[in-house]
């Protein structure tokens, strides 16, 4: 996903200081393993956890706030972008990676935190290539800027304590 260095960084700046935030609160905090268990063991962000949470979020406290622009961006269409790596078989029996449409879930505010997670996971992770055929120029920095707006406005909530994760019943 060849996006223009600085805004590559902005991104990968917001998306730090999100996980941050929820490796601090009980409930946003996931382990790799058991922590009560022998060994250290890794912490990550629980994005399932959040996940449940932006889903139980009012639309005036999320959705309301994301500009048209990125909402047509990330939702319009098949709602089926950015697109996910998969795993595929050749005929040799090696696997390759290779990008696919796959579906963002049909409630908006998660749909588009879902696919700001794509977006970070694609600069990461995915192809660099800036020749992708059928690709209009600057469409992977429309994505990047997207997803850092969604960023953006997610930390916030985090940050102001307006995100809390669900508890169990």
């Amino acid at each position: 996903m060849p996006v223009s260095p600085p805004l590559a960084y902005r991104l990968l700046n917001a998306f730090g200081a999100i996980e941050a935030l929820l490796k601090q609160q009980h409930g946003f905090l996931g382990a790799d393993g058991n922590p009560a268990g022998p060994g250290r063991t890794k912490a990550k962000a629980n994005w399932d956890a959040v996940d449940a949470a932006v889903r139980n979020l009012r639309p005036a406290d999320f959705f309301d706030h994301i500009s048209q622009r990125t909402k047509d961006k990330m939702l319009g269409g098949a709602r089926n972008r950015p697109q996910m790596q998969f795993v595929r078989v050749n005929p040799d029996g090696t696997w390759r990676a290779e990008f696919e449409d796959s579906e963002l879930p049909a409630q908006d505010s998660l749909a588009l935190v879902v696919a700001m997670r794509r977006v970070r996971n694609n600069l990461f992770h995915g192809g660099k290539a800036a020749d992708q055929p059928g690709r209009p120029l600057g469409d992977d920095d429309e994505w990047a800027q997207a997803a850092l707006e969604v960023a953006e406005h997610l930390h916030g909530l985090l940050d102001r304590g307006e995100l809390r994760p669900i508890q169990a019943p």
